[in-house]
């Protein structure tokens, strides 16, 4: 029986707003005086995601925690700007990143974090995300219904690295085949806590993976509560 449910922040329980690419178009003009066209965005930006995922996955241990580090200056590098990679990432990285007025939540976090109280199912979070993660659940008033948040800036640990997952289930006291983790990243969500053992289902809210069709897919986090064996 589920005891822990795990889930991701960024994409699952908060979206940026009004959608990531306008948001990073945005603010890299801002910041560089670069004009970027959605598309050249989305195409740069699913390259460095994917880079730096595969390189977080071959992390060993806590030493090695270095792989979404230089994720916004890769970004910008890709993108032709000349100046100072490292501030204008920086900027970039807690401009957008670390400001909760720049997501939304999204409408099912509520009523399933709800519906899990009301089961005596306890939610945390396990994030690829810096210390400011504090404040989105302060932000959007969901503190209060989160057991645990593992942050990797903290923990040192990155998704999809198995670490982080089994520091979940110590904090938690829970064995893996009792913890049900959710994501949007196929990588760092479904595989990550696949492989560390937990059972895990795919938050597809826009019906990105449809061709995948051997993993467990969701398009909304009320749909959970098939997968808890309640």
């Amino acid at each position: 029986m589920i005891k822990v449910v795990f889930f991701d922040a960024i994409d699952t329980l908060f979206r940026p707003y009004p959608d990531k690419i306008s948001l990073y178009r945005a603010k890299i003009h801002e910041i560089t005086n670069l004009d970027i066209s959605a598309e050249e965005m989305i195409k740069v930006w699913e390259i460095i995601i994917d880079k730096t995922e595969r390189a977080a996955s071959k992390e060993v241990g806590v030493n090695d925690y270095n792989a979404w580090d230089k994720f916004n200056q890769e970004i910008l590098s890709i993108l032709g700007y000349k100046g100072d990679l490292s501030i204008a990432g920086e900027r970039l990285l807690y401009e957008v990143w670390s400001n909760p007025e720049n997501f939304r939540l999204f409408e099912d976090v509520i009523p399933t974090l709800n519906h899990l109280s009301e089961l005596k199912i306890l939610a945390s979070c396990i994030s690829n995300e810096n210390k400011s993660l504090y404040n989105f659940f302060d932000h959007f008033n969901i503190r209060k219904y989160f057991h645990n948040l593992i942050i990797s800036e903290e923990v040192k640990i990155e998704k999809p690295n198995p670490l982080i997952f089994k520091r979940g289930l110590e904090l938690e006291v829970i064995q893996p085949n009792e913890a049900l983790h959710v994501g949007d990243s196929l990588l760092s969500d479904y595989y990550g806590a696949k492989n560390a053992g937990l059972k895990t289902v795919l938050l597809d809210r826009n019906n990105k993976f449809r061709e995948n069709i051997d993993i467990i897919k969701i398009n909304s986090l009320d749909q959970i509560f098939d997968y808890l064996e309640v």
